[in-house]
């Protein structure tokens, strides 16, 4: 199933209600190269640490990557944590003027330990909200922003925003309004989110209230059907991890496969479902192809380490792997330096490589699969056609440039390629500024272009690697001996 025309959805920014638990992730990423003496427990050397808003804060984060605009109801301590969500919030683009601050509870914070791409440990530092006088303060708040909404999300995680009155606030305003509301639920009573009008439990949160084990996509539609029935509910979505998503409506019932390649880390999946579900709902989208947008965003967000921003574009781009390469991948020098911008924003380190590519070969691959071993995001400079010529002598290339930007990105070790018309990468690798430079060992180190500049803001130089006889040259000379052969 693919939705007809997603890419013709209308342009117009949806303005979403959001309302839910709001956190911080607090992440402390490393490695591992031992045990502790005192105790049978890892030590983590850490590299890096950064922050992202999380819960009800990265749908929102989410929502306002997609281009919708977003108002978010919720409650934070007054507190560090706190300031520094609401910090990081304004600077995705989201208000959070309508989050109260309350001194009954701390603001709720996970901090995880990252090995590479893996989490060792999670330690939470939360209280669950108890505090009517908070609960009237976040009715009064959604009574009198419902009015400017086009869709309306209650994100709930269950630290006590969400509970019965403030439910009914947010859905019976909708429903006044004719407007959707979709709710992201938690815990074994969904009673609360009666006459919503999509809910969106996973696998366990269904089991957990309709009572029977759902094995497969039957078994969840047979759930899905009972939880419309029992609530009141127009549709119920649920997500089956790599089984992929059910939707159940009046139009019927639809099977969505799961479009995850790589699962490096599940946090913030539901989120960015969540999110993407409701900016294509308040775009006018039927709720199957917004279900299946929401399914490749959830894809995109568990290839990635942590809560990340998942855009629109990169949506779209991901439905079809040559539009991603065509609009995803391969970008200008102004759209590599604003791409690895948003990047290094999220705490991601950068690596650079560059060459002519001529003729891809399994020295390039093994070369690109070890540069992206230590980075987060590998940039690939490719030399342009007169680049090529000019270093290499007539004919080559043998490859146009645009093809071998599309080839290069097809890789999944590549995360963007950029063209250069230099002699040398020294501009390009000026504009990245990456955390780490890559060329093959038959490069020293000190040799290697940028090496100077790179350095000299902390980061490292290495030269992974070197296939022997792998090279266009010999694949060329080859070709010429087997033609010369066969004459």
């Amino acid at each position: 199933m693919t939705p007809s025309s997603p890419a013709a959805a209308p342009l117009a920014a949806p303005k979403i209600l959001l309302v839910g638990d709001v956190m911080l992730d607090r992440y402390f990423a490393g490695s591992v190269d031992r045990i502790s003496p005192e105790a049978p427990v890892p030590v983590l050397h850490v590299r890096r640490s950064f922050t992202r808003p999380g819960g009800a804060a990265n749908v929102a984060v989410n929502v306002a990557a997609m281009g919708g605009i977003t108002t978010v109801i919720g409650a934070i301590g007054d507190d560090e944590a706190g300031r520094c969500l609401r910090a990081a919030l304004e600077q995705d683009g989201v208000d959070g003027d309508e989050i109260a601050t309350t001194k009954s509870i701390p603001t709720t914070v996970k901090t995880r330990l990252l090995a590479g791409h893996s989490q060792i440990a999670r330690f939470d530092e939360e209280a669950v909200l108890d505090d009517a006088d908070v609960r009237r303060d976040l009715v009064r708040r959604i009574t009198a922003l419902i009015a400017n909404a086009d869709v309306a999300v209650i994100s709930d995680y269950a630290k006590g925003v969400c509970d019965q009155p403030v439910c009914r606030a947010i859905i019976d305003a909708a429903r006044a309004r004719r407007i959707p509301v979709i709710v992201d639920p938690k815990g074994g009573d969904f009673s609360k989110y009666a006459q919503a009008t999509v809910i969106t439990p996973n696998r366990a949160e269904a089991v957990a209230v309709v009572g029977f084990p759902i094995r497969g996509p039957d078994d969840a539609v047979k759930a899905a059907h009972l939880l419309r029935d029992r609530l009141s509910i127009e549709s119920a979505v649920i997500t089956l991890g790599e089984q992929g998503m059910v939707v159940v409506s009046p139009e019927g019932s639809a099977v969505i496969p799961t479009q995850a390649k790589q699962v490096f880390d599940v946090t913030g999946a539901g989120d960015s479902a969540v999110a993407t579900l409701a900016v294509a709902i308040g775009r006018g989208m039927p709720l199957r192809e917004a279900c299946f947008l929401a399914n490749v965003a959830a894809g995109l967000q568990v290839s990635r380490v942590g809560t990340a921003r998942i855009t629109w574009s990169e949506v779209l781009g991901a439905i079809d792997q040559r539009e991603a390469l065509a609009r995803g991948k391969v970008v200008s020098r102004a759209d590599l330096q604003a791409a690895v911008q948003h990047a290094r924003a999220e705490g991601k380190r950068i690596g650079f490589t560059n060459g002519c590519f001529d003729i891809l070969h399994h020295g390039h691959v093994q070369l690109l699969e070890a540069a992206a071993k230590e980075c987060d995001l590998l940039v690939v400079g490719v030399n342009s056609d007169a680049s090529v010529t000019r270093l290499k002598g007539p004919p080559r290339p043998f490859v146009p440039s645009p093809e071998r930007q599309a080839v290069l990105a097809g890789l999944s070790a590549v995360g963007l390629v950029c063209e250069f018309s230099e002699d040398t990468p020294l501009d390009l690798i000026k504009a990245v500024e990456p955390d780490v430079l890559v060329k093959g060992a038959d490069y020293a180190a000190d040799d290697v272009v940028g090496a100077d500049i790179v350095k000299a803001r902390g980061g490292r130089v290495i030269t992974p690697l070197f296939v022997a006889n792998a090279s266009t040259t010999n694949i060329v000379d080859r070709i010429r001996l087997a033609q010369a052969e066969k004459r």
